[in-house]
């Protein structure tokens, strides 16, 4: 992976911690991350995989506690910091894979 592409992602471990310090809403860090991924454009299949399983969670789980339609009590705060976690690990990852 180019360094360009790295940073770009590297970015999204910082954004991450805006979320955590709540510097940032769950729905700005899913924008985000999608932006930053998009942005550093990620041939790989296996890198591109990867983050759309775990981002698509991230979604999901950022939908169940903004959407009118999502009854209460849906959101799970340990499934959120699990992905959370996950998308750490992905970061790490595609820093010493590529």
């Amino acid at each position: 992976m180019e360094d360009h592409k790295r940073a770009l992602i590297n970015q999204m471990a910082a954004r991450i911690d805006l979320y955590d310090s709540g510097e940032i809403s769950l729905p700005k860090l899913v924008e985000d991350l999608r932006g930053l991924f998009e942005a550093a454009d990620p041939r790989e299949l296996s890198i591109r995989d990867s983050f759309e399983e775990t981002w698509t969670e991230l979604d999901a789980e950022s939908e169940l506690r903004t959407e009118a339609w999502a009854p209460p009590g849906l959101a799970d705060d340990a499934h959120l910091r699990e992905i959370l976690q996950r998308l750490r690990s992905w970061i790490e990852w595609c820093g010493l894979a590529f």
